[in-house]
């Protein structure tokens, strides 16, 4: 008989897991929680020099509220690699299945020869069965093979439940987005203009609602170690927003010209320093009941971190709360 290593995977022994806590420590499955982020990204700044001047002002922010769906309790984490123990009890299992498989090849060969002669009839199959069973009986093939399955039903004995995932269903989102360059600089193309100088000048506003939309969210509970794993929702549409040119610089001196008039755009928010899409894993303490947990953190976002204009970029923070019913 061939043990999975899937079934192995899925259980730990009770020296990896908590027996002290009880099932209603867990959520019902299918129970319903949120997973509330609020986005506020803020850049301010000025470089002047002897010819140039530039300023900036950005302002982002998004919404986002995730709903989330308890799933079933399980001794394995779902969203995290196994600890050091953990893992030494998965090969331990691995092991286990594997000496079981080896032990019952030859009765498996036996039981398979029998098949084959008897094909679909039941009789013919109980009959040589039973002569086989019998054959065996005393032996010691036979107590080997029963204590090999004493042995691997002892070590694939499921631990006790740790980890609750809660998994995202469907969220809703809202941004705003507020953000103007101002830039005097001394270009040749400017040499006709008071002082020798030419002045751009850019405002981008935006905001509104984002349709309804799955979720990547994933919140994961360790009522063991008494710590929570979070995938931050992020919007999952790009942020559209109105751009706004003026400026005195000469027409035809650019290989690009600049738009006259508002203009339609859209961009994403940027939610990490190395500009993934997605937040990385958080992991924290829990600080009181695991039902109803805060936190915030601030991303330094770096230099040239918002598109469209120069500078030293800023932080964008990030506050969110989970809450369970």
């Amino acid at each position: 008989m061939k043990i999975s290593i899937q079934f192995a995977a899925l259980a730990v022994a009770a020296a990896v897991a908590n027996p002290s806590h009880a099932a209603d420590t867990f959520a019902a499955v299918g129970a319903r929680a949120t997973l509330s982020v609020e986005y506020r990204f803020e850049a301010v700044g000025r470089k002047d020099d002897k010819t140039d001047l530039r300023e900036w002002r950005v302002k982002r922010g998004a919404d986002v509220v995730a709903e989330l769906v308890a799933q079933k309790p399980q001794p394995l984490s779902g969203m995290q690699p196994p600890e050091a123990a953990q893992m030494a009890k998965l090969q331990q299992q691995q092991a286990q299945a594997q000496k079981m498989s080896t032990q019952m090849a030859p009765m498996m060969a036996d039981v398979q020869a029998i098949l084959a002669r008897c094909g679909d009839d039941e009789k013919c199959i109980e009959r040589e069965t039973m002569k086989l069973g019998a054959s065996m009986s005393g032996t010691a093939q036979l107590d080997a093979t029963l204590k090999t399955g004493r042995e691997t039903a002892a070590v694939m004995q499921p631990g006790a439940d740790r980890y609750q995932r809660w998994q995202g269903s469907t969220q809703k989102a809202s941004y705003t987005l507020d953000e103007s360059w101002h830039v005097v600089h001394a270009d040749p193309i400017c040499m006709t203009l008071p002082k020798a100088r030419c002045t751009h000048d850019m405002v981008r506003k935006g905001g509104g609602d984002i349709a309804p939309t799955p979720s990547i969210a994933q919140v994961e509970i360790d009522v063991q170690a008494g710590t929570m794993m979070l995938q931050l929702p992020v919007p999952l549409a790009a942020l559209a927003y109105v751009e706004t040119h003026s400026t005195d610089e000469p027409p035809g001196t650019h290989d690009t010209t600049t738009p006259k008039g508002p203009q339609n755009d859209q961009l994403p928010l940027r939610v990490t320093t190395d500009g993934k899409s997605n937040p990385a894993l958080l992991k924290i303490p829990l600080k009181g009941g695991w039902r109803s947990q805060s936190g915030e953190q601030v991303v330094p976002m770096g230099a040239g971190s918002w598109h469209g204009a120069s500078g030293d970029g800023g932080n964008l923070v990030v506050r969110w709360r989970f809450v369970a019913s």
